[in-house]
């Protein structure tokens, strides 16, 4: 692959935050967090920034994490970057509900504390 390829393909990022509880500052720091990951990696840009403020990860998701999986059903977004994945989902039956959502839109996920 030539340089000049990868430099036009840059990979298309979104960023998500989910706080139970802390509100909007909570959520600000794992944004922060995850914009320092996606600028470390150095190979995308950040299309959408979503948040789920004082919002329980075990209700299913809130309206910030529908809009996010429907942006990955439309193609438009490749990777989530979130602090960690129970950030996406509190039980395992729902985290893997949203995991299943986003690996059908061809999408994948990094968090920022595992480093994965």
């Amino acid at each position: 692959m030539s340089r000049d390829y990868r430099e036009t393909m840059k990979i298309r990022y979104a960023v998500y935050a989910r706080t139970a509880a802390g509100g909007p500052a909570a959520a600000e720091r794992q944004i922060t967090s995850a914009r320092a990951a996606v600028a470390e990696r150095g190979d995308g840009v950040i299309v959408h920034e979503y948040r789920d403020v004082n919002v329980s990860g075990s209700g299913g998701p809130g309206p910030g994490l529908a809009s996010l999986l429907g942006a990955i059903s439309s193609g438009e977004i490749d990777v989530v970057v979130v602090t960690g994945l129970g950030r996406l989902g509190r039980s395992v039956v729902g985290l893997n509900m949203v995991l299943n959502s986003i690996e059908r839109g061809s999408a994948h996920v990094i968090t920022t504390l595992e480093r994965q």
